[in-house]
């Protein structure tokens, strides 16, 4: 029996018909059990001969570019395990185990300032302009037509990735660690690449072999340019929503990710470049939540804890450890949930996604579109109040 809120299900079909997006997707769950799960709007699937077929309706399986929500989904989840198995200290400077990273004074910069935003770097540099000037990593820009297939990008890729990871250990910083709270890119680029050295292995493998594994998520991935092979199994027969104009590429981007300094990357970075389905995130939030109230979940409870606590030390900060928390005055988990004493974390992607998980009421809430195709741009408020209006319907079929 499908499950539908039927409030939730009217609103997210009049987004659609008013242009908020042309696809999206909503998965909710309350005490662990799916309340809603529905898929709205028309994508363009690829025929058998792989040339682009008749449009259908979005279906719950096709794949988001979740853009930010990768920061939470994988790189905060990776950093809270490994700080639990004394892997990855979070109060330890970052150039401890990155020793470039001590340049452009950021020797004091640690883990937790990273996860907090509060490092000091800058909210974001436009690192794929290094890749444009590379023989080798600028083969990734050239114009959709004349881009050579994913098999003999490889070598591009990983160019691409020590372009991108150079720049950001050699970043300098633009304020004092912990001294103000400002959303960065850049800094979960460095965590990343911190991630990986503590635990060894590259991210797209620690994200499959520690979190997406263990929960049966098998429709979240990463697509992996330096690993082509891998990339190309895991998009065989699945459908992408396109998520707009990128001015770089020269395309409309569809089935690879959206965000450009992650695509110079080779498509995974500490900031995006996941894929997933509405059911899958609201999975990973229903995890974090397990792990909140001691239940068995592959994120461990004492690092939980910490993780979902706002970061009192940066002043006026309203973040958690990778996570968000609700603004004090207008948030986009709207006004109804995430009040209560224990308050909700959550986290917004660029394309137009989010999850917000209520503390209290034990709701966890995915909404997947891709609001920014065709222009490739969001328009912020717009996006916001569907947020907002998403979230209040969701509590207000819930009794919250």
């Amino acid at each position: 029996m499908t499950a539908i809120l039927p409030g939730v299900a009217r609103l997210l079909d009049a987004a659609r018909a008013g242009g908020v997006a042309p696809a999206l997707g909503a998965a909710v769950l309350a005490g662990g059990r799916l309340v809603h799960a529905t898929a709205h709007g028309e994508v363009t699937a690829a025929g058998a001969d792989g040339r682009p077929g008749r449009p259908r309706a979005v279906r719950l399986d096709d794949a988001f570019d979740v853009a930010s929500l990768t920061k939470v989904m994988a790189t905060t989840t990776l950093a809270a395990q490994l700080a639990a198995e004394g892997r990855l200290e979070l109060d330890a400077p970052v150039a401890a185990v990155l020793p470039r990273f001590a340049a452009g004074g950021k020797e004091r910069v640690t883990a937790r300032h990273l996860l907090a935003h509060a490092s000091g770097l800058p909210a974001w540099r436009p690192y794929f302009e290094r890749a444009a000037t590379d023989p080798e990593a600028s083969r990734l820009l050239a114009p959709a037509g004349e881009r050579p297939g994913a098999m003999q990008l490889a070598a591009a890729c990983r160019r691409g990735r020590t372009l991108v990871g150079e720049a950001v250990l050699a970043e300098p910083l633009e304020a004092p660690p912990g001294t103000r709270a400002l959303y960065c890119d850049p800094g979960f680029i460095a965590l990343g690449l911190l991630v990986e050295a503590a635990a060894g292995a590259p991210l797209a493998v620690l994200a499959e072999r520690r979190i997406f594994g263990p929960l049966g998520l098998g429709a979240t991935f990463f697509l992996d340019g330096a690993e082509p092979a891998e990339g190309l199994r895991r998009a065989a027969g699945r459908t992408f929503l396109p998520t707009g104009w990128s001015r770089a590429r020269r395309e409309i981007v569809r089935g690879a990710v959206n965000d450009d300094n992650a695509w110079a990357m080779g498509g995974v970075a500490g900031h995006a470049g996941l894929f997933s389905t509405p059911a899958e995130v609201a999975a990973l939030g229903q995890a974090w939540l397990e792990a909140l109230g001691g239940g068995r979940s592959p994120v461990p409870a004492d690092a939980a804890a910490e993780f979902a606590r706002r970061d009192a030390a940066v002043p006026g900060s309203e973040r958690a450890l990778g996570w968000d928390t609700p603004s004090r005055g207008a948030s986009s988990i709207g006004s109804r949930l995430g009040r209560g004493p224990r308050g909700a974390i959550g986290h917004l992607g660029y394309t137009g996604c989010s999850l917000w998980i209520d503390l209290d009421a034990g709701i966890v809430c995915a909404l997947l579109t891709n609001h920014v195709h065709p222009a490739g741009t969001a328009d912020k408020p717009r996006i916001r109040e569907l947020r907002q209006r998403f979230h209040d319907e969701v509590a207000l079929a819930m009794g919250v």
